[in-house]
């Protein structure tokens, strides 16, 4: 049984950056020095195992800007892991955060809470990716549960609010064995692996790469918030092969947000 932690903040003062960071085993931070700062979020265990609890936070200042990269997909163990992230943006800050695919195991029961405030003028990039099992081991849909909860609120003077924020968006996903109502042709059809890139912000209308799998173009949804305060886009796609919905969604936040790195970094 893990309890990993990964805690980061940033704060920009004029033209210095200052970050505070803190990481328990076995989940890591390893960053260098840019603009914007690049962090990758290890863990060493190859994986989420049974029994861990983690959790994740993130807080940029105004102005401050950060891109988190993973160094591989996340394989879920089998047995019960809980995960918590939370992500907080102050004015004019820019986070992007694109995952590798997350792949439940035979047996994992993966419950994971998102929870995002953000101002409206900041903006933020995520991605969650998911497939239906280790489909290279023969272990389509044999995870015990797969529970993810996504709460976005938007903070800073929004009328209608109580406590100075506002909740914009929710998405919950729940799936349990042996999901038979999933694998029909209805919901997913024969697509195995499905994913979502969450712009929010005052972001420039996405382009999709006109990038193929196997020789056809995995379906792709995309819809623009209708709130003229709380501005987004929420792009769907499902297909055969998540590291193939991972790259395009790569693709579509380095067109919008273009790195000054090298690009032979890739994501």
């Amino acid at each position: 049984m893990n309890f990993g932690k990964a805690l980061l903040k940033i704060i920009r003062q004029g033209e210095h950056t200052r970050i505070w960071e803190y990481s328990q085993a076995p989940l890591q931070w390893l960053g260098s020095a840019g603009e914007p700062p690049l962090y990758y979020l290890r863990n060493p265990n190859g994986g989420l195992l049974g029994g861990d609890r983690h959790r994740i936070a993130i807080e940029l200042g105004a102005g401050a800007a950060l891109e988190i990269r993973t160094q591989g997909a996340t394989r879920l163990h089998p047995g019960l892991i809980r995960q918590q992230a939370k992500v907080k943006l102050a004015p004019t800050s820019q986070l992007i955060w694109i995952p590798h695919p997350t792949i439940p195991g035979a047996g994992a029961d993966f419950r994971q809470q998102v929870q995002i405030e953000l101002d409206p003028s900041a903006r933020l990039a995520y991605a969650e990716i998911w497939t239906a099992g280790r489909l290279a081991m023969g272990e389509c849909w044999q995870f015990r549960r797969l529970s993810s909860s996504l709460r976005v609120w938007v903070a800073a003077g929004i009328p209608s609010s109580t406590d100075g924020r506002k909740l914009w968006l929710q998405e919950h996903l729940d799936l349990r064995f042996p999901h038979q109502h999933v694998s029909t042709a209805s919901v997913l059809g024969s697509h195995l692996c499905w994913g979502s890139l969450y712009l929010l912000g005052d972001w420039p209308e996405p382009t999709w790469p006109t990038v193929h799998v196997s020789g056809t173009e995995s379906p792709h949804w995309l819809v623009k918030s209708p709130d003229p305060v709380c501005q987004g886009w929420i792009l769907r796609q499902v297909g055969p092969q998540a590291e193939a919905i991972w790259q395009q969604f790569g693709q579509v936040v380095q067109q919008l947000a273009p790195a000054k790195r090298s690009s032979s970094q890739g994501w």
